[in-house]
């Protein structure tokens, strides 16, 4: 080949080299602009979400101001977003107790900044709340007559089921289902996979320990859910104790009984359970020490078999009350495992499995004294 026509080959795939880039650049262009236009229109625009009441709710896609009504999602909002609790200007003032007394304060010091909407169960001051001007109010979706106060606001409302859902109210399974609804609001789906995945490895790894114990070495439990005037609650079934004791695999003495029955005192001496769960702190105010000590007046818990061999377990304010549906749940499910099969879990590091998960998922270093302070875990 001669020099000539190389240098005329050369100057042709410059040329073509060229006018292929041209067109790239005008390729580009147009889909830069659609996608910046796009984002706009995600940004300002709206999505609709079916939530758990069964009502189509359209959303706004830019979310920035949330009030929580009488929902317990608190920990649940918190753990979506990994440690931090933003856009929330308000919510239901009972449920700011709860937040004081957990490790709510420390990981979200933010959340006792908000305005709380109502200071108890019945009260509803919805201009308070109008004046807060949230792009969306979280409620539960059980509560009919709060959605029909609140939708006089014209503000979308997203409903969570707790108890009497659609699905069973397992409290792992319900805190499930309130994260996906949370990346349906915030137009975020897949989100909190990894999340949930990390916590069902914890689930099946302490359901396989309690598979290998024998049924006639599962003991009886009873969960004291309140105590109130002389007159104990308790966990049956369809209620959230009552799901927990079947996850470890108890014989709940209150399984004939649905929800959350009154009974008396007699009933329990008749019950006898091997091992009693004490509901914690904003439900119950009774501890083990008091229980031990049988010092509660109207109820005599000496004879028990659960108290005889010191089988007395308080539940603490983690991330939230551990026997309601919260980001906590894999490990409550392997705290009380560990609580009610000693010898079955004497190898299991709860402590470590606590401070790894609270590391990971909300971004805090749990200390050796916050874990016997919150979790009671010796």
């Amino acid at each position: 080949m001669n020099k000539k026509l190389l240098n005329i080959l050369l100057a042709l795939a410059l040329v073509a080299s060229l006018i292929t880039g041209c067109a790239n650049t005008n390729k580009n262009a147009p889909k830069e602009e659609t996608n910046q236009a796009q984002a706009e229109v995600e940004k300002t625009g709206n999505h609709k979400v079916l939530d758990h009441a069964g009502n189509e709710v359209e959303v706004p896609n830019n979310i920035e101001r949330v009030v929580i009504d009488q929902v317990p999602i608190m920990s649940t909002y918190m753990a979506y977003h990994k440690g931090d609790a933003p856009h929330i200007v308000g919510y239901a003032g009972s449920l700011k107790s709860a937040v004081g007394n957990s490790i709510l304060k420390d990981i979200a010091p933010e959340l006792l900044d908000a305005e709380t909407t109502v200071e108890g169960q019945s009260d509803l001051n919805v201009e308070e709340i109008m004046k807060l001007k949230p792009d969306v109010i979280f409620y539960n979706a059980k509560n009919v007559d709060r959605y029909e106060a609140l939708s006089k606001t014209g503000i979308p409302l997203i409903g969570f089921a707790t108890v009497g859902g659609e699905t069973p109210a397992d409290p792992i399974n319900r805190n499930n289902e309130w994260l996906k609804l949370l990346e349906e609001v915030f137009n975020e789906k897949g989100k909190m996979d990894d999340f949930i995945k990390a916590g069902d490895e914890i689930v099946k790894e302490v359901g396989d320990k309690i598979a290998k114990v024998p049924e006639d070495k599962r003991p009886t439990s009873m969960i004291l859910w309140k105590y109130n005037q002389g007159v104990p609650v308790v966990a049956g079934t369809g209620s959230f104790g009552g799901f927990w004791q079947q996850r470890i695999g108890a014989k709940n003495v209150a399984a004939e009984e649905k929800g959350y029955p009154k009974v008396n005192v007699e009933q329990i001496y008749e019950w006898n359970p091997d091992v009693l769960f004490l509901d914690g702190p904003g439900l119950l105010d009774i501890t083990t020490e008091d229980v031990y000590e049988n010092n509660v007046d109207g109820i005599d818990f000496s004879n028990l078999n659960a108290v005889k061999n010191k089988n007395v377990f308080n539940t603490r304010l983690g991330m939230w009350n551990w026997f309601t549906p919260n980001p906590d749940a894999p490990l409550v499910f392997a705290w009380m495992a560990k609580s009610v099969y000693p010898e079955e879990f004497k190898d299991y590091d709860l402590n470590s499995k606590i401070k790894e998960y609270y590391k990971n998922w909300y971004n805090y270093d749990l200390s050796d004294e916050e874990l016997e302070e919150m979790f009671n875990i010796w």
